[in-house]
């Protein structure tokens, strides 16, 4: 395990996340943590806007630039009052570090950029091309001579960290998947804890909530397939007693085969030794369901992952504008709105465009939903004062509040296109097309993928409902009926979904609703927070998809759009839920419903059932990832508990060591040395995580054959061992990018390895360039590698010399796909580097030229 080389992209990260607080500080001044939570996102996206910029004449350059831009943006804010506030930056870099390492503990004992069952073969390509190539937009190592057409820009990041930590791609493939994560779970610990602060509420029990949602929890597919296992299980161990839970499990099974009814065969395990964690992720039919746990599991370094910090970036800066509104500056707030929020907007449109539309949607909202109306916060004018007689301009002032912010929204779209304007013109494929009304999903789909979310919005929305509606009674049966009658026309999801949007939104609207107790008492806000901003935004995302989605040519449906779309959502979500469960648990006074003390236990027992219900999932998961099963034939519980009970008594002594000497680090340096006592609770929380880290995949690997590292491409020696030589020497020895000739190959398989591992350009890769270039420019050249290999003598010249070719790589694939290879009788074709299974031919270019 390459322990020296994960502790050197941790403190990387944590320094870039020390260099860019100052910064947060000075763009989200109202946060509880001073925007320390969001400074690497933030840091980040300024360092990548200079690349982006620059690095069409050199990457290398814009780097440095990049970060000297950075640090000159802090310096300033620190000149102008923003320093660094040292205990949030503690406390956020240990959330941090607690995230990296556990992402690098899963990826360790799986690290491999493996083809099948998902996109890890483009991804390291992106990757690898991005490090060897001088300038942006990379060329394409599936299309060589031609740049890239996909949204390169998070890969394009990864590849920056290489740089700067002096990192080979198959090792920054793994720990820049581990920073992608951490920085989005500790973006949404600190934008979920800086919404509760500002209505009084617990930071750190909302940042936890939200941590949890977006980090480890997952949809109820597993609890409600696997619950009549488990039950079973119960079962055949207490003995006679085993009726009642083997009863309980008939039960159970039958509920769940009424909900959902799909068949054994999709993979829904009915037993511990057949859980597989891929099935969870496949709930809606004819689309993907995944949640961030999946995806990180799975191990994709994919946009659909990538962009989800610099989104909640977006959140954050949206959220400091909701909550400043005319109490700063109109110049301020025109700079954040369309300034800051575009460039974010840009930042994301390359690293994953699908989420670019999602930019203008929550400028919208945000603004439209803000306690200071749009006209008032952008503009400086005052709106009417609405009195009882005037039931019509009501209409016309929320009518004119959403327009504003409609205008406002598609000039940041607008604004972000321009900024970002290099990719659309030059890189983005434009192969796809809207289209409407797809396959929409059931009920029963619906409520497995977001009932969790569906549960606690609606309690929320319903308790915050209590001032306004005379009979919440009879609202709940209202949405019930709307529930139903949508289900009987096949749109279920407006059921569900709409009422929240609608709710929520007059919730926030209403401007008559006390923002306290209306008997004065001040133990709480009756309004909902910028949660119900991030609620309605989720919901929206949801219920689109249902009639509008991209056929973009690579699978036929909303299987593309449901897949992105969906994560953008759970993300949202995910923050809103942070918050909602704080103020289930905190919020109890009289201008509530659901408020008392019964109401306060009975949430905090829903709490405990609902945690451990969204936990099972990854429990399991993450047992069998770690080998940590019974035997598929025992059919027992996990025969490795006692390795459990070893790993959770080896992190609760290190624990009951550590975080006293953390704690008690404020006694032992004086109170005018602040930064010293912060660097000693950094010092000590990193080593009492990094301990932890360190014991507890160490007691893992003890019961495993695997040994951990962090290398992607360590798996091409033992699953490919023919062909391990020759992709590991193109991979370390062959500089830049010489354009290479091997066989296309087909997706999701090991064809077309040594171009997709190491980014060598070869002239025609997967079949998705199909999609991205056209279907007779695609096939035209895999007829003319064909000719290359098998064609007559001068047809092979000349179409070398077309497609400047410099390395001819004959192995397996090529040996078994053309019949007889003639490329190498050429005089100007000799042996560059030869193995048992794999000849790679150097093409003479000068003689080639002459002839």
């Amino acid at each position: 395990m390459e322990y020296g080389l994960v502790a050197l992209w941790l403190v990387t990260y944590l320094l870039l996340l020390y260099l860019g607080q100052p910064l947060a500080h000075a763009l989200l001044p109202d946060f509880e943590d001073r925007g320390a939570a969001l400074a690497l996102p933030l840091g980040l996206a300024v360092v990548w806007l200079v690349v982006f910029a620059l690095g069409r004449v050199s990457i290398q350059f814009g780097l440095w630039i990049g970060l000297l831009v950075l640090a000159g943006l802090s310096a300033v804010a620190v000149y102008r009052g923003f320093e660094v506030d040292h205990d949030a930056y503690v406390r956020t870099a240990l959330v941090f570090a607690v995230a990296f390492l556990f992402l690098v503990a899963i990826r360790a004992v799986d690290p491999a950029a493996s083809p099948g069952g998902g996109e890890k073969f483009l991804d390291m390509s992106l990757l690898q091309s991005s490090l060897r190539g001088s300038t942006i937009p990379p060329e394409d190592a599936w299309f060589a001579g031609e740049t890239v057409r996909y949204y390169y820009g998070g890969h394009l990041l990864a590849s920056l960290l290489a740089r700067l930590t002096g990192t080979t791609g198959r090792f920054a493939y793994n720990l820049a998947l581990s920073g992608y994560y951490a920085m989005l779970v500790t973006a949404a610990y600190g934008l979920a804890g800086s919404i509760a602060a500002h209505r009084d509420f617990s930071y750190r029990r909302a940042g936890i909530g939200a941590a949890f949602f977006v980090g480890f929890a997952s949809n109820l597919l597993t609890p409600l397939r696997f619950g009549g296992a488990l039950l079973d299980a119960v079962a055949a161990r207490v003995g006679p007693l085993g009726a009642i839970p083997s009863a309980v499990a008939r039960v159970w099974e039958a509920f769940a085969g009424l909900l959902l009814p799909l068949p054994r065969e999709y993979g829904i395990a009915t037993s511990i030794s057949e859980f597989h964690y891929w099935s969870a992720s496949r709930v809606l039919e004819g689309a993907i369901t995944e949640f961030p746990l999946f995806a990180w599991l799975n191990g994709d370094l994919h946009a659909h992952m990538m962009n989800t910090p610099f989104l909640l970036a977006v959140a954050a800066v949206l959220f400091q504008v909701f909550v400043a509104g005319t109490d700063r500056s109109r110049r301020r707030t025109l700079a954040t709105v369309f300034g800051l929020v575009p460039a974010l907007g840009a930042v994301i449109a390359v690293v994953n465009s699908w989420s670019f539309p999602a930019i203008g949607g929550l400028t919208i909202l945000a603004l439209a939903l803000a306690p200071d109306r749009p006209i008032s916060a952008l503009f400086g004018r005052n709106e009417p004062v609405l009195n009882d007689s005037g039931s019509f301009g009501r209409p016309l002032l929320e009518a004119r509040t959403l327009a504003v912010a409609i205008v406002a929204g598609g000039v940041v779209l607008v604004l972000a296109w321009l900024l970002s304007a290099p990719y659309w013109l030059v890189t983005a494929s434009s192969t796809g097309s809207p289209a409407v009304f797809p396959d929409r999903s059931t009920l029963a789909e619906l409520l497995v993928t977001h009932g969790a979310f569906l549960v606690l919005f609606w309690l929320s929305l319903y308790r915050y409902s209590h001032p306004s509606v005379s009979s919440r009674g009879a609202l709940a049966a209202v949405v019930v009926l709307l529930v139903a009658m949508t289900t009987v026309i096949d749109v279920a999801a407006v059921g569900l979904f709409g009422p929240l949007i609608l709710v929520g939104w007059v919730l926030l609207r209403d401007d008559r609703r006390p923002d306290v107790d209306v008997v004065g008492s001040t133990d709480g806000p009756t309004r909902p927070g910028f949660e119900t901003v991030l609620l309605v935004a989720a919901a929206g995302l949801i219920v689109l998809v249902e009639f509008v989605y991209l056929q973009d040519g690579a699978i036929s449906g909303r299987f593309n759009t449901v897949f992105k779309v969906y994560m953008q959502a759970w993300v949202l979500a995910s923050v809103a839920a942070g918050v909602v469960l704080t103020r289930l648990l905190d919020d109890h006074h009289p201008a509530l419903g659901l408020s008392g003390p019964r109401w306060r236990q009975g949430f905090r027992a829903g709490t405990a059932v609902l945690v451990g219900a969204l936990s099972l999932y990854g429990l399991l998961a993450l047992a069998g990832h770690f080998g940590l099963y019974a035997d598929a034939t025992s059919g027992g519980l996990l025969s490795g508990v006692p390795v459990w009970l070893t790993l959770a008594a080896f992190l609760l002594v290190v624990a009951l060591v550590g975080w006293p000497a953390l704690a008690g680090v404020s006694r032992w340096v004086p109170p005018d040395r602040e930064g010293w006592r912060a660097g000693g609770r950094l010092a000590i929380g990193l080593l009492v995580v990094s301990a932890g880290f360190v014991g507890g995949l160490a007691l893992v690997d003890a019961g495993n054959d695997v040994e951990p590292t962090m290398d992607a491409l360590a798996f091409v020696e033992s699953d490919h061992p023919r062909e391990a030589g020759a992709i590991y020497w193109l991979d370390g020895d062959v500089d830049g990018q010489p354009n290479m000739v091997s066989h296309p190959g087909q997706q999701y398989r090991w064809d077309n390895a040594p171009a997709s591992l190491t980014g060598v350009p070869t002239v025609v890769g997967k079949p998705p360039e199909a999609v991205y270039r056209g279907e007779d420019v695609y096939r035209q050249r895999v007829d003319d590698v064909r000719t290359i290999f098998i064609g007559q003598p001068a047809e092979q010249r000349r179409l070398l010399s077309k497609y400047d070719v410099e390395l001819i790589y004959v192995g397996p694939d090529e040996r078994s796909n053309y019949e007889t290879i003639t490329v190498d009788e050429l005089d100007e074709v000799s042996v560059e580097k030869q193995w048992p299974a794999v000849t790679v031919y150097r093409v003479n270019r000068t003689a080639l030229d002459e002839t």
